[in-house]
């Protein structure tokens, strides 16, 4: 019976230690994730002709996107060894240029094996004075699909030309306009 008791409370301990260490993930796991890094994002895989943007999932849960519609910070957790969820703000501007509080988007991704792409889905919300005055719904909506694609670190190529200095106009030359002819 002593024997059994010891057994539990190294258990229980065992336990405690765990969840107070680890309330859902470690830090260790987030530090060295595979979705940690830069990426180019695609938040619309349906239509290529909306423009990428750009997303850094950082050590230590703090994730950063950069899009048209403005910069986005935030914290991120891994869901698992190759998956992640993240929640991030964007500021908006109402009509006339103000303020307009703050989109939030909620995503869930999978990394893939060789590391170099994820997908997954995710959530937007207006704020809801927002969602409301533009006849939508007041809450998540969605899902939509995200795709990711690593940024590649790529050795320096040959300069083809100088970089331009501070305050040079230079222009490429543009072709001469052909002459109008006359009527005839």
């Amino acid at each position: 019976m002593r024997r059994l008791a010891s057994t539990t409370i190294v258990l229980v301990a065992l336990l405690l230690a765990t969840l107070v260490a680890a309330p859902g993930v470690s830090a260790q796991a987030t530090d060295e994730h595979p979705a940690i890094g830069a990426w180019l994002l695609d938040p619309t895989p349906a239509d290529a002709t909306d423009p990428l943007e750009l997303l850094t999932i950082a050590p230590g849960g703090i994730v950063v996107s950069a899009g048209p519609q403005g910069t986005g910070y935030g914290s991120w957790a891994a869901s698992g060894e190759r998956s992640a969820d993240a929640t991030f703000l964007i500021p908006l501007s109402d009509p006339e240029g103000g303020f307009g509080g703050y989109l939030t988007a909620r995503t869930s991704i999978a990394v893939a094996e060789d590391g170099q792409t994820f997908a997954g889905t995710y959530t937007v919300e207006l704020p809801a004075g927002m969602a409301e005055a533009l006849g939508a719904p007041v809450g998540q909506l969605g899902p939509g699909e995200v795709t990711g694609q690593r940024i590649a670190v790529e050795p320096m190529g040959e300069p083809v030309g100088p970089l331009l200095e501070e305050g040079d106009q230079e222009q490429p030359e543009s072709p001469p306009t052909p002459e109008a002819s006359p009527a005839g």
